[in-house]
This record gives structure tokens, sequence and C-alpha cells, in this order.
């Protein structure tokens, strides 16, 4: 294993917001952008975090991702809104539609918005724990499908059709709440670009190399490789609806637009009539079907009911989703965050790039 730098959170944050803004991002924007990177890093997802600011400078250089672009709601009706994020940065989109939702749901009950025209979102159960922390649930996806689209190959195919199309849901009780995020693909690319980083393999049943054979190695997937689904060659089956129907559920945000765009399919490569997807992001005020104290109250007692399980053999407890995200951001924000030497000297470069000096960092022995 390559080594590891150890830099605190704030600074880095800091850092993120000033090359995002030298990019020409506002700041709202930027602060939304290195809030959000730099929070994944804090919760354990190290995939969605800082290592992706590079490739974000390379998408505004092709101009699939423009970063002085700001969001606006283009239709709305009733308790419904088309957003769009004219291929400005995804985080900021998507908070966007997210906030427009918990504005109007106390008046609907339920709300829902899609994104069209968006970059890279982040990680979803990033605005899923923001409306948890509000008292409400969330049903959130962003997927894209097509020829030669995203990373991820059909359960029984060979190339690649699908992004990895990741659902979260959020529900809240009285002190905690239960928040899940997953991607319908085993592993995520993040993954496989955090795992080629650090010089580590995959765990099998991850990735297929370019002619259709089980790889563990992460420079295979980037030979033209693909993502396998969710399940496996066990149950990859289950990855593969849930894959779809991400995709289909984002592809409300295309209908009647006359220059879609996919999220992560670089510009000039989406016009093709069978491709299709989008954000889809649904909230729901609990207090529209009854008394949301009580229906708070029957969820904080399930979910004391899921910590009092006994594990099983070789783990200490049963933790519920999203209760490890928590855990690794209240341990790294007094650790600090350790971030492979590889991603360090990419950041570093960036930095020089836009004038703007890195944090300070301390070998991790």
């Amino acid at each position: 294993m390559r080594g590891l730098l150890n830099v605190q959170a704030e600074p880095l944050r800091d850092f993120v917001a000033a090359v995002v803004q030298a990019m020409g991002a506002p700041p709202p924007v930027a602060a939304e952008v290195a809030c959000h990177l730099v929070r994944a890093n804090l919760s354990g997802h190290d995939a969605h975090g800082v290592i992706r600011l590079a490739h974000y400078v390379v998408q505004a250089e092709r101009g699939e991702l423009v970063p002085s672009a700001v969001p606006e709601v283009v239709h709305e009706h009733g308790a419904t809104a088309l957003v769009d994020a004219h291929r400005g940065f995804g985080h900021h989109s998507t908070a966007f539609a997210l906030d427009w939702c918990i504005r109007h749901v106390q008046r609907h009950g339920v709300t829902a918005a899609v994104v069209r025209h968006s970059s890279d979102v982040g990680r979803l159960g990033e605005y899923a724990e923001r409306a948890a922390e509000a008292g409400l649930l969330a049903v959130l996806t962003v997927g894209t499908a097509g020829r030669e689209v995203g990373t991820v190959m059909l359960h029984g195919g060979r190339t690649r059709f699908f992004g990895p199309n990741p659902w979260s849901f959020a529900v809240p009780g009285r002190a905690s709440w239960m928040v899940y995020d997953g991607s319908t693909s085993t592993v995520a690319e993040g993954e496989v670009r955090l795992a080629r980083a650090k010089g580590e393999p995959l765990p099998p049943d991850c990735i297929y190399d370019r002619f259709g054979r089980p790889s563990t190695d992460p420079d295979d997937f980037y030979a033209g490789g693909a993502l396998v689904p969710l399940g496996g060659t066990v149950a990859g089956h289950k990855g593969y609806g849930l894959g779809f129907a991400a995709a289909l559920f984002g592809g409300l945000s295309m209908i009647g637009d006359d220059a879609p765009s996919l999220p992560g399919v670089p510009s000039g490569e989406d016009d093709a009539g069978d491709r299709i997807g989008g954000v889809f992001v649904q909230v729901i005020d609990p207090g529209a079907f009854g008394d949301a104290t009580a229906y708070r109250d029957l969820v904080e007692r399930t979910l004391a009911a899921v910590r009092s399980q006994r594990p099983v053999a070789g783990r200490p407890e049963v933790l519920l989703p999203g209760e490890a995200e928590a855990r690794s951001r209240a341990h790294r924000a007094q650790a600090g965050l350790l971030l492979p030497e590889a991603t360090w000297n990419e950041l570093t470069r960036v930095g020089r790039r836009f004038g703007v000096e890195a944090p300070p960092c301390e070998r991790h022995a």
C-alpha cells in the first residue's frame, strides 16, 4: 500500500472552495461543492471526496462542466418542479432541487423535483441526510442508461450500458434516522479509482475486463472493462433492475428537452435517441399522513430494536444504515483525513494551476 497523508478537514475545505471558485464558480456554488466533497471524506466515502476535484477540472476543459452555471426552476406544476442545472456542478443543483422540495412540502405533503443537464452529483446520501435532519422522508436517485453510457454492464452482458445509478432513502426518527445510500453496481467507479491510487486490488466480482472476464486489477477497468451490477454473478438481476429504474426515473427530466444531456456522459455524445437519465428528488412530510411526532417515535423505537439485535460472529454490533458515516465524521473531524499520496499530489498540481496553495499536511505513520 502506498503512503498516506493526513490533512485537517477545514483547511482542505477552504482549499477546494478556492480552486472551484478559481475555475469560475460563484462563491455559493464553490462553498457547496467544497462542503460536499470534504464531508464525503469525513463520512468515510473517500471515492466521492476530494479525489474527484481533478476530474472536474478535466470535465470543465472539455466543456462537459460549466463551473459558472447556476440552476433554475424552469417549470413548476403544483408539488413538482423541473430544474435545469445548465451543466453546472451537480452538487449545487441537486441541493437546490432538494431545498425547493423542502420549502414546498408543508403545503403539499409530498413534493418532487427532477434535474436536467446535471454533472456529477457526488454522494447521494448527503442530500438524504439533510432531509432527515429536517424531519422529512426522502427518496433520491440519479441514473443514466443507453449504448456505451456510463461504466456498468448489463446483467449477462459485457459492454457498458448504465451509470452506477445509486438510490438513497431517508427516514427520520426522534433522535436519529435511517439513511440508506447505495450504488446499483457492486462498487462505484470512484472505489476503483481509489484502489488504483492506493495500489490495491479490488475484491472479486466487482469488475470485468474488456474481454468479459472477471478481474481484480483496477487498470483492467480503465482499459475498457466495466463494473458489475449489484449482486454479481449470483443476484446481479437485482442491481440491474434497480439501476434501470434509476435511469428511467431520472429520464422524467428529459421530457420535451430540445438539447438533452446526461450526468456523466461527455457532451457531444449524448444525442442518441435511446439514452435516458437525470436526477430525481422526492420529499415526504410524515405529517401529511397523521401525527408526525407519533411516526418519528415509532421509527425511533424500531431503530432502537435494530441496535439491540445480537451480531453475527466477528462483528461487535449491528449498525443502522447511515450510522457508520456518522461515526466516521465524528472520528475524522478529530483525527484528520487520510489521503493517498497520489491523490495529494494531484490536488497539489491542481492548486498550483489555479494559484491556490495546498493546505498543510503530515505523513501518516
